[in-house]
């Protein structure tokens, strides 16, 4: 038989924890189409216009809004409903000129609320563009100039234009975007470096006591 290719959905009951959609509305959902997320943490544009914020009846009414430009993601208008969306993610109307933000429930599951004029995002590498100045990448995608002593997963804050820097330091307060833990909040008490056989590990205080997850799931905050 010949290969038909990758489906583009998923059978709604085996639909990720992250996704947060009704089991029982219908048979399937959209599969997001591969990207900067992970199909584990990520979403489908025309499922978030269509299911969390009720704007459209439809993925073809989704398509339709897409196709005009109205939708923008982290300020590129996107027309693929399939696009995957996913934490730190900032969604726009521009005819409305709403935008909103993706964050994470207390479970770890997809959330979405109204963006305010700041925002936090996490640097998740740095390289030199070919004219030799060194740019940074944040967790949802954005790539922007790398401020003077920022390091791999420090925080940029965002806030009226400027940028703040906050660093990955002991003491500081940090939130938990992936694993087991996450949507807990705590202070990082030690970090632990890592080896050839272990990926470096944090030492966190949250409100349940202490417990620790990697380096990479988490993120520090104001």
């Amino acid at each position: 038989m010949a290969n038909k290719g990758g489906r583009r959905h998923i059978n709604r009951l085996a639909s990720s924890k992250y996704m947060k959609v009704g089991k029982k509305t219908s048979a399937y959902v959209t599969k997001p189409m591969p990207g900067r997320h992970t199909l584990d943490s990520s979403i489908a544009l025309g499922t978030v216009l269509k299911e969390k914020l009720g704007i459209v009846n439809s993925i073809s009414e989704a398509e339709a809004i897409l196709r005009t430009g109205a939708v923008k993601v982290n300020g590129k208008a996107i027309k693929e409903q399939r696009y995957p969306v996913g934490f730190g993610d900032v969604i726009e109307l521009v005819p409305s000129n709403k935008r909103y933000i993706i964050n994470i429930d207390r479970f770890g599951a997809f959330a979405i609320e109204e963006s305010t004029s700041k925002q936090m995002f996490k640097v998740v590498g740095k390289y030199m563009a070919k004219n030799g100045k060194i740019m940074m990448r944040l967790n949802n995608g954005i790539i922007l100039p790398a401020e003077s002593g920022v390091k791999t997963n420090d925080t940029i804050e965002l806030h009226e234009g400027k940028k703040t820097v906050i660093k990955m330091e002991p003491g500081r307060k940090c939130l938990v975007i992936t694993g087991t833990h996450a949507s807990e909040r705590g202070t990082i008490k030690e970090i632990k470096q890592g080896s050839a056989q272990r990926d470096p590990l944090v030492s966190i205080e949250g409100s349940t006591g202490m417990f620790e997850t990697l380096l990479d799931n988490i993120m520090v905050i104001s």
